[in-house]
């Protein structure tokens, strides 16, 4: 059985705030805040990092800081990271994503060199159980998950990959995400591209098979949050 670690009481107006995580850009601006915890960023740099422009920064800023989850001050600082994560975990729903299930002959170890020695030009971020087996694996896995910037680039990854259509599940996902900033700030790990790790515990939260046990386990081991 994992432990949660144990999260502080939430600052006021705790139920007011989750009302204004409602669009995916400001959704998408917490979890990167949540990311970035360790090295606060002026609106500008955070700008660059993130892709949303300095005037919505500046307002949803604004409004955490007055909510009491940001520090006061030039530059962004998290104070109450566990709860925010909290509050998109969610609100986030993997589901928004435009999911395609292929089949692939060959064993999973094999497929994922195969992904590993894919065209550089090609992004891609591998996610769920699959990603969490890089960083913090738990869970024995057999599905694997990744995505690809844009619905156009499905067809090189069906031909580099070899993959066979199914008509209900298979063995891999290409997933488009609902919102291409989910791959603007990804992390490689022994040569393959992954999700950043609040991304990872999002997609991996709200995933049935036994995709909790696995974003705890994450959450205790990496996020510590």
């Amino acid at each position: 059985m994992i432990l949660k670690p144990p999260q502080p009481a939430p600052p006021p107006f705790f139920g007011e705030t989750v009302t204004l995580i409602n669009t995916f850009e400001r959704l998408w601006m917490t979890a990167l805040l949540i990311n970035n915890r360790e090295k606060p960023l002026t609106v500008r740099e955070f700008s660059a990092l993130s892709g949303l422009s300095l005037g919505f920064i500046s307002k949803y800023a604004n409004l955490l800081r007055q909510k009491g989850f940001l520090r006061p001050g030039q530059r962004i600082r998290v104070m109450e990271a566990g709860q925010l994560l909290n509050m998109i975990r969610d609100l986030y729903f993997f589901e928004g994503n435009t999911l395609t299930p292929y089949y692939s002959e060959v064993p999973r170890d094999e497929l994922l060199k195969r992904i590993k020695q894919a065209d550089k030009k090609w992004n891609y971020a591998l996610t769920r159980m699959c990603g969490a087996s890089l960083i913090a694996p738990y869970v024995r896995y057999q599905l694997v998950d990744f995505y690809v910037a844009r619905p156009e680039e499905i067809a090189y990854w069906k031909d580099h990959l070899k993959l066979v259509d199914v008509e209900i599940s298979g063995n891999i996902n290409l997933v488009v995400p609902q919102d291409p900033r989910i791959l603007a700030q990804i992390q490689t790990v022994k040569g393959w591209c992954v999700v950043n790790n609040v991304q990872l515990y999002l997609d991996l939260y709200k995933y049935p098979a036994r995709g909790r046990e696995q974003a705890e386990f994450l959450r205790e081991q990496v996020l510590k949050i």
